[in-house]
């Protein structure tokens, strides 16, 4: 068995990958952020094409993970951090997911005529941006108050989906003749709310690996809502 010494040094370059994990994550919302508003193709493929860059880290590092799981002996605290991180890395993929997927629609939009973008776009993606930033970065320093600051940062998103919602509801019974490009943006808009969930749920497991204690995600009150409901076949 390892000593304790190589065993934190293991968990540092974890840290690591996570890290360079989570700064291409950014990229590739920065790089939706610019291609969105200029309907721009090219830029969108390469989001798409990058998306296979971060699906390899979150094998890599999930494959360090289970690697000192079985080496090592955990202790209490540390697989408190090992399951976290693995969550984590889970949802900043799915994140990266969610980014190729506005790509397609942003590639779709560009063969269409233009129409007007919907009013709080721009404010939902800037504000979806923080919030894997802040998540990010309050993993690396333990900042709670940072990952609190996320679930306010939710509610944002949330409210500018449902103004979304129902501009494209007013728009296509305007301009009936433009419903795909509405539909689009539609689905643009519901991208950009799971990526905010993710985010929420990446600041709930920060919670758990400084405090121990795990506030309830996006995922764990969708589950904890749907159990109210009964299903009949």
């Amino acid at each position: 068995m390892a000593n304790r010494t190589e065993y934190d040094a293991e968990l540092r370059e974890i840290n690591v990958l996570i890290h360079e994990m989570g700064k291409e994550v950014k990229r590739s919302i920065d790089r939706i952020i610019h291609a969105f508003p200029e309907r721009d193709a090219k830029l969108a493929s390469e989001v798409m094409e990058r998306d296979d860059i971060i699906d390899k880290m979150e094998t890599d590092i999930e494959e360090r993970c289970i690697n000192i799981v079985v080496k090592q002996a955990p202790l209490a605290s540390d697989w408190r951090k090992i399951a976290s991180y693995m969550r984590m890395i889970g949802d900043l993929e799915r994140i990266a997911d969610n980014s190729s997927d506005i790509s397609i629609y942003i590639i779709k939009l560009s063969k269409l005529p233009e129409v007007e973008v919907p009013y709080e776009f721009h404010k939902m993606f800037l504000t979806m941006r923080e919030m894997v930033g802040n998540t990010i970065e309050s993993f690396f320093t333990g900042n709670i108050d940072l990952a609190k600051d996320v679930s306010a940062q939710d509610d944002i998103v949330d409210q500018g989906f449902d103004s979304v919602v129902k501009e494209i509801t007013e728009k296509i019974k305007a301009d009936p003749e433009n419903t795909e490009q509405y539909i689009n943006y539609l689905m643009v808009a519901k991208y950009i709310e799971r990526m905010a969930d993710h985010s929420e749920n990446i600041a709930s497991w920060v919670s758990f690996i400084v405090k121990g204690q795990l506030q309830m995600s996006y995922t764990d009150r969708y589950q904890k809502e749907s159990q109210q409901f009964q299903f009949y076949e």
